[in-house]
């Protein structure tokens, strides 16, 4: 089930796609950025890895959240994903959660491609997350537990290619968390179905064919709605028209580093090179005089 501004966004979603099969870009290379890391980006990374502001952020996200699990698990009627049937009182609840900066800081990665003026590559994130060496996100740990220990089962969902499952797998469980409830597959990567392409809604609605969905994590908008390759206005538009799920049934990380903002700021073109993106950046400014 989609909202109207759901169906806009599917219907811009399938454009930009098209325009990316055919330029030989994959969407999660653009989604990640593709080329040499920005020097935008030296502040967000630094931000985030010495701030701690960011971890109060981070910490204060999950506390939330956790509170809001509680709340969600009193009420048998709420559902979180857009996706889920009208009435899914009577269904075992589950949490959703994104991986890359949602559970698992990426940020060293990023850092070590700015310093070293390394270009983004699948091989090169596929050996960081090989490695198995990422830190949590403060706070992610301690929420999944909870949610477990509350009866929740706990599903991720994540872009990471489904050849680093047994990687991604690897990491969680070395933070201690109990992986496939019930049996079932939990972490449900790009590509590991025909039709689990970039966009996360068949995987939501996936989930919530037998589970109540009660809470979405994520630090992006395309981990609760299908946004990829629409504008700043129609993302601002999305996020406005949910106004009663946000810090509630959905939870929101900082992620100041990527993500589908700043490839909107200039329109998803794949043909400008770093200067010309940071220009379209500036013009996305709104100043003051």
């Amino acid at each position: 089930m989609q909202g109207q501004g759901g169906a806009v966004i599917g219907l811009r979603v399938l454009g930009v796609c098209a325009a990316l099969a055919c330029a030989g870009l994959s969407a999660p290379a653009l989604a990640q950025g593709e080329g040499k890391v920005s020097t935008d980006t030296l502040n967000a990374l630094l931000w985030v890895q010495s701030s701690a502001e960011y971890k109060a952020a981070c910490l204060g996200t999950y506390a939330a959240a956790r509170a809001a699990l509680d709340r969600a698990l009193d009420n048998p009627d709420l559902s979180a994903a857009l996706e889920q049937e009208a009435h899914p009182r009577g269904k075992p609840p589950a949490v959703v959660l994104d991986l890359d900066d949602t559970v698992f800081d990426n940020s060293p990665y990023f850092a070590w491609l700015l310093k070293s003026g390394q270009e983004y590559s699948a091989q090169s994130f596929g050996d960081y997350v090989e490695e198995r060496g990422a830190e949590p996100v403060p706070g992610a740990i301690s929420y999944i537990r909870y949610a477990q220990s509350k009866g929740v089962a706990v599903f991720f969902v994540s872009n990471r290619s489904v050849k680093l499952e047994e990687a991604t797998r690897d990491a969680l469980k070395a933070f201690g968390v109990a992986l496939d409830a019930n049996g079932e597959d939990s972490v449900l990567l790009k590509r590991e179905r025909r039709d689990w392409g970039m966009l996360k809604g068949s995987r939501r609605a996936f989930i919530a064919e037998r589970y109540r969905i009660v809470q979405i994590v994520g630090d992006n908008l395309g981990d609760f709605v299908d946004d990829f390759g629409v504008t700043i206005a129609l993302r601002a538009q999305e996020a406005l028209n949910q106004t009663n799920y946000w810090g509630e049934k959905w939870m929101m990380l900082p992620n100041p580093v990527y993500g589908s903002w700043e490839n909107a700021a200039y329109e998803y073109n794949i043909k400008l090179d770093e200067d010309e993106r940071h220009a379209e950046k500036l013009r996305a400014l709104s100043p003051w005089k």
